[in-house]
């Protein structure tokens, strides 16, 4: 083994393998959890070759060794005897029921916030390398050196895209094993979504509209048994997915424990994937449709109301808006105010947020200690934000630090505000994020809705670096995101 030494030298450091009840690792740390941290070396720990740091926080025990992290923990349990499960003396049961009684004494959003992060701990890495790949063809096609129309550029973006448009089939994998559901009919359920066939229909025009002319409006495409098939874009959305596994969840459960011993297996699989396959579609999908219906109607309002006010609430909230996918109502309206009046007032309310999000991973860059990190996560998500693609940042960086997720969203509203105040207007579309501004130019010349477009992305970006370096880079008490656990 590459690294025994070292793994015999931790163990003996962190005061012996029965000192150890379980232990676990994610991008750059082996995370114990010790019987009694006091028995612990923590100095010699330090002092060790090929140890970078200890922390203790949230009740573990972590040291960090770098990007070696997954070959070490390898060795260290066969050196160890361990197991990535819990000890056998530790009580699973009770330990779930501890962890949900800690979530019940949380308000709703956080409880939300930890179960998202929960699920997409796993996917972090590859969520990484296609915002990388995205990023760097992005840059290829800006400066010329590759064609959108060549096949290379089409095979590239292909497996860059890839993650972010089958999102919802991964996270139905992700999902299924945070509620104990089996992780193939997660991805079953969450396929469904993004089915080929499905999102083609779309391309279509509608059967018929329900609901014409109110907030309510929502175009038919097909039907199910008689059920109207209100379709829209799944794709890179996590809340339908979560939702629709969660409540498949629920009846796999109810299913397995009422029916007959003889045929539980395979009746309960097959009710499953096709009640909540229907459900999915005709309920859960159209209840986000008609809630970006309500989103859009709500931010149309406030524009006419005070643009200002409007750019404050847009930018401080339209991250969220993606994560939850409600964006979706309001997308179309920006292609259809250019295609109208040759102008929009809505995108350049949301400008400044990508502004504010590299703002926010500089700080955490600036701050964090751990290079490791900086290399493996931070920069990725740096170089990905700086070419529009915030995932990684908002992910990896953001949620698992509310108070800094937070600060990022209020300094994107302070850029919207700005925008807003000074009518800036989006007249055609071109790069995503910060690298889009050329779109922000008035045909007839620069003016000053231009020039208060680039003065919110620079009042965000400032805003956010300020709170970055402020707050730090400590992640919330309880934080499981992004521990990537090895099973």
């Amino acid at each position: 083994m590459k690294y025994q030494e070292l793994c015999e030298t931790i163990i003996e450091k962190v005061g012996g393998k029965d000192n150890v009840k379980d232990v676990s690792h994610c991008i750059t740390r082996l995370r114990f959890h010790l019987k009694d941290e006091s028995k612990a070396d923590t100095e010699g720990l330090k002092a060790t070759k090929g140890v970078i740091d200890v922390i203790q926080a949230g009740g573990q025990y972590q040291v960090v060794v770098g990007s070696a992290v997954e070959a070490i923990y390898t060795d260290l349990l066969q050196v160890g005897g361990f197991s990535a499960e819990p000890a056998v003396d530790m009580n699973p049961d009770a330990a779930k029921d501890l962890a949900r009684e800690n979530e019940k004494k949380q308000d709703p959003f956080t409880r939300l916030l930890g179960v998202i992060s929960e699920i997409l701990q796993p996917i972090l890495g590859v969520l990484m390398a296609g915002g990388f790949i995205k990023s760097m063809l992005a840059l290829c096609s800006v400066a010329g050196w590759l064609e959108s129309t060549s096949s290379t550029y089409v095979v590239l973006s292909a497996i860059g895209d890839s993650v972010f448009y089958f999102f919802p089939l991964i996270i139905g994998f992700t999902s299924a094993k945070r509620f104990g559901l089996k992780p193939v009919m997660g991805m079953a359920l969450g396929g469904i979504l993004v089915y080929p066939t499905l999102v083609a229909l779309m391309s279509n025009d509608p059967i018929y509209t329900i609901g014409a002319g109110t907030i309510f409006e929502a175009n038919v495409y097909g039907d199910i048994f008689g059920i109207p098939l209100v379709m829209q874009s799944y794709s890179s959305t996590i809340i339908p997915a979560i939702f629709v596994v969660w409540f498949a969840s629920k009846v796999h459960k109810a299913l397995y424990d009422r029916l007959p011993s003889l045929v539980t297996t395979f009746l309960s699989n097959i009710l499953t994937l096709f009640i909540c396959g229907i459900v999915g579609l005709v309920v859960i999908g159209p209840v986000t449709t008609v809630l970006s219906n309500l989103v859009a109607a709500f931010i149309m309002a406030l524009i006419n109301f005070q643009p200002a006010i409007a750019g404050f609430v847009i930018g401080t909230f339209w991250s969220l808006l993606v994560m939850f996918g409600l964006h979706w109502g309001i997308i179309p309206l920006w292609f259809l105010d250019v295609a109208t009046y040759g102008y929009d007032l809505i995108n350049p309310l949301v400008y400044a947020g990508g502004c504010a999000i590299i703002g926010a991973v500089i700080g955490v860059m600036v701050r964090t200690k751990d290079a490791n990190e900086n290399a493996e996560v931070n920069v990725p998500a740096l170089v990905s934000s700086i070419f529009g693609v915030n995932e990684p940042a908002l992910y990896a960086i953001l949620i698992p630090r509310k108070k800094l997720m937070w600060a990022t969203f209020i300094s994107a509203g302070i850029g919207g505000a700005i925008a807003g105040a000074a009518g800036a207007k989006l007249y055609s579309f071109g790069a995503s994020g910060p690298l889009g501004f050329p779109s922000f130019i008035n045909p007839a010349g620069i003016d000053a809705g231009f020039i208060g477009l680039l003065i919110s992305g620079v009042a965000a970006f400032v805003c956010a670096l300020i709170a970055a370096l402020a707050i730090g880079t400590a992640k919330d008490a309880g934080n499981k995101g992004f521990t990537l656990k090895v099973e």
